[in-house]
């Protein structure tokens, strides 16, 4: 009788800008030790977590991990590790096998020589404050322009009109605070004399249509375009997060989220907007002065 494995398996969020790996345990696998070899390198080497790992459960860890791109941004990629090998019988732990595992795919090991931290995510979901990176947001501007030469009265009203089937226009604007937290995050806000306001540029109509209606009334059809760090669902658009410094206006690309977990209202600063970030450029020098 062949001697039978139980290998443990996480996922590994690569957030590369905390240089964090958050590990998340998608569970065991019992095979025989002749298939060992073959089944690692079909997980780590050559199909992925798609192919490797059942649609729910990674779909559910995609689903625990989320909150966490709130103040991290999104994974820029998902790894596969074993974290443990041990003797499907008996249960002992098989250090011996895991150490030759991760000395032969070197997995942790290249992470670790980049200067990441390896975390279990309930210790970084406990102290997410001390993996929140701090950054310069300047270079992520597409406008910086004094109050005076833009024409924000018709900015707005022109958006209004031309997402009016999409959006209740009294959600144009939406007025912001900055999260204490992190400089890429604000929150909605009742508060008077607001200097930071959302307002949308690309919606989703699935509802009654199909596709992203955009406020230069552009349709986009085709969902597998690319959307760089940004999402768009139906509790999520996007637009510019306006930001008006002493007179002077910030325009930022922002994912709005309209239902977080904990019902709040959040826009998100992000890196890269794919296909938007040109059309939503041209829209805006529109009403330049």
């Amino acid at each position: 009788m062949n001697k039978q494995l139980e290998i443990d398996y996480s996922f590994g969020y690569v957030f590369d800008k905390s240089k964090l790996i958050v590990m998340y345990p998608i569970g065991s696998n019992i095979i025989n030790e002749d298939e060992y070899e073959m089944e690692v390198e079909v997980a780590f080497l050559e199909d992925g977590i798609e192919i490797a790992f059942e649609e729910n459960d990674i779909k559910e860890a995609h689903d625990v991990i989320k909150p966490l791109e709130m103040f991290l941004m999104k994974p820029s990629k998902i790894v596969p590790f074993v974290t443990s090998i041990k003797d499907a019988n008996t249960k002992e732990e098989l250090p011996r096998l895991l150490k030759e595992f991760d000395e032969e795919y070197k997995i942790k090991d290249n992470y670790i020589d980049k200067g990441y931290e390896i975390q279990d995510m309930y210790n970084v979901f406990e102290n997410v404050v001390k993996y929140i990176p701090q950054e310069n947001l300047d270079t992520l501007s597409i406008l910086k322009i004094e109050a005076d030469k833009f024409d924000m009265d018709n900015f707005v009203k022109f958006t209004r009109e031309n997402l009016d089937e999409a959006i209740d226009e009294s959600l144009i604007p939406v007025n912001m605070v900055k999260s204490t937290l992190t400089n890429r995050l604000f929150i909605k806000s009742d508060e008077k004399n607001i200097t930071v306001q959302y307002i949308v540029f690309a919606t989703d109509i699935s509802s009654y249509s199909e596709g992203i209606l955009c406020c230069n009334k552009e349709i986009i059809k085709d969902l597998d375009i690319d959307m760089g760090d940004l999402e768009i669902s139906k509790t999520m658009d996007v637009g510019y997060l306006v930001e008006n410094d002493n007179g002077v206006l910030n325009f930022k690309i922002a994912n709005f989220n309209s239902k977080t977990q904990n019902n709040n209202q959040i826009a998100q600063i992000v890196d890269y907007s794919g296909v938007f970030k040109p059309m939503m450029i041209e829209f805006l020098n529109q009403f330049t002065k």
